[in-house]
């Protein structure tokens, strides 16, 4: 867990009882359970008062029962509102009533669809449309010349709708007992699956998905009504209603605001909050502004700074959801580039620590990290001196057994797509990246040449600890590159005299390579292999 939320006071003990919040720009609307509206405006600021917050209109007779929905559409300057079974439109400046949309009347919910076009000329255009449920039926609408039109014939549903999304061309629908998908031109209905104990939630995604809500958990379906993962996520408790701020899912909870990051489904922080029901978010500029009220209470929700946050996930080793935020930092392209390389690289040697060896090469492979270092990671294949200079985020882990063959045949695979790419071109120099160990980062300039010979040296030594099979085959290749001494002593060390003999030749060291064959010849008699039996 992280802190990724910090919950600042914005209204306390409001006399009067909230009953829905909408937001836009600095602006925060509360609609009260006796029908009054009230507008606030939200100013950040230092010190220790974060916010200044001002009263700017306050409306008695905005209605004379309690305002259960409202939604703004800040480009048409209209605020959209439930109140009294009826939908009303208002001027979102002033307050004053546009019009009521009579036919809604015994309406238990809407969802609007707001749409941007730009034209060729760069001008921006917005079309709205709402779908509102009126008992058993979904009325569909769309605005023009500051009035809500009729879209369509009303389509008829098994049941009253407790809550809904536009999606695409379709509304996605929770009643009593399931969820359902129906398309609006056709009417047509997919069943999705029961609702459970609680009530319905269903909340749209900013990347055309939709979260629904079953008791404790939480399931994630396209547009289409198809499941996007294979595990649902799970609250802490039934959660009242969601808030998407990517990559983390809100929960409003009866004792507290829970966040989890959506496709780990991770618990990053849990918020104390006095009996929170509501939760609103709008973005201005780039930057998100989330309330969640009670009754009585409002709380703004403030995102931690990135840098802040990503610090706290290194720490913590989550390094997927630090590449996750680090990917949508507003910083400088290089800075931003050399962040996810630093976080990549520690990600890299960290999956080594865990012995998931084949993700770890991937992402060696990926970043171009310094062949000598991925190889320093395995015990026995560098000249001491040599490893002991290397510097690495952790402790290396001491690997035995079934998982020191499996970390080498991973190395076997890595070396040998490293080998192909450097063989292309023997002359070229090239500047690899060594391991950041506080952030910044340092090069070592080797030719293709001294690379190839550590490669190929380390195959070596692989290769007699996973297949000896694969040793003459390397060493007979045209660009073998293998270190002659080195070579010469491993080998010698495994008794591998005939592959030996392949080196030897190589280099016209007759001499060496006859001796070699004596030591053969001998090692392989009847006599040395009973004399080596007693």
């Amino acid at each position: 867990m992280h802190d990724a939320y910090e919950a600042v006071p914005i209204l306390e003990k409001l006399p009067l009882q909230i009953e829905s919040i909408s937001c836009y720009d600095n602006n925060l609307l509360v609609g009260t359970k006796q029908g009054h509206l009230l507008m606030y405006c939200i100013t950040p600021q230092q010190g220790e008062q974060r916010f200044t917050v001002r009263l700017l209109k306050s409306n008695k007779h905005f209605s004379k029962r309690p305002i259960v929905q409202m939604e703004i559409v800040p480009e048409l300057q209209i605020l959209v509102s439930l109140s009294d079974t009826v939908v009303s439109i208002h001027d979102l400046q002033v307050f004053n009533l546009i019009t009521t949309v009579n036919k809604t009347r015994g309406a238990s919910v809407f969802t609007l669809d707001v749409q941007s076009h730009a034209s060729l000329s760069g001008n921006v255009s917005t079309t709205l449309r709402m779908c509102a449920a009126v008992r058993r039926k979904l009325q569909l609408y769309y605005w023009k010349n500051r009035n809500f039109h009729e879209l369509q014939i009303d389509l008829g549903v098994p049941d009253i709708p407790k809550c809904m999304v536009w999606c695409g061309d379709s509304v996605c629908v929770g009643f009593k007992t399931e969820y359902f998908l129906i398309k609006t031109e056709t009417g047509s209905l997919k069943e999705l699956f029961p609702i459970g104990k609680n009530e319905p939630r269903v909340t749209k995604l900013d990347d055309k998905r939709l979260a629904l809500g079953k008791d404790e958990m939480t399931i994630f379906i396209d547009f289409e009504g198809n499941a996007t993962q294979k595990f649902a996520l799970t609250w802490s408790d039934m959660p009242i209603t969601l808030e998407y701020d990517s990559p983390y899912l809100l929960g409003v909870l009866p004792r507290y605001v829970e966040i989890r990051t959506v496709e780990s489904r991770s618990l990053i922080q849990s918020i104390g909050l006095s009996k929170p029901r509501f939760i609103t978010s709008s973005r201005t500029g780039g930057v998100k502004s989330i309330y969640v009220a009670s009754a009585s209470h409002v709380w703004s929700l403030l995102p931690l700074p990135i840098s802040e946050q990503i610090k706290q996930l290194v720490e913590q080793k989550q390094f997927e959801l630090a590449l996750e935020l680090a990917e949508r930092s507003d910083d400088p392209e290089v800075l931003r580039k050399e962040r996810i390389h630093h976080i990549q690289t520690l990600f890299a040697f960290n999956l080594f620590y865990q012995h998931r060896f084949k993700e770890s090469m991937d992402l060696f492979i990926q970043l171009e990290t310094d062949p000598s270092h991925v190889i320093g990671l395995f015990p026995d294949l560098l000249p001491p001196d040599y490893r002991n200079q290397l510097e690495y985020p952790d402790k290396l882990p001491d690997l035995t057994g079934p998982d020191l063959e499996n970390g080498f045949i991973s190395l076997i695979e890595y070396l040998t797509q490293i080998r192909m790419k450097l063989v292309t071109d023997m002359t070229k120099q090239v500047q690899l990246q060594t391991l950041p160990t506080d952030g910044s980062s340092a090069s070592v300039k080797l030719s293709q040449r001294q690379q190839l010979q550590i490669i190929d040296t380390t195959l070596l030594k692989c290769y007699l600890q996973t297949n000896d099979a694969l040793i003459a085959p390397l060493l007979r290749l045209r660009d073998n590159h293998c270190h002659l001494d080195e070579s010469e002593r491993i080998l010698k060390k495994y008794q591998q005299f005939s592959e030996l003999i392949i080196p030897y030749l190589r280099k016209n060291l007759h001499k060496q390579g006859a001796r070699c064959t004596r030591m053969e010849r001998q090692d392989s008699s009847p006599t040395q292999h009973f004399g080596a039996s007693l």
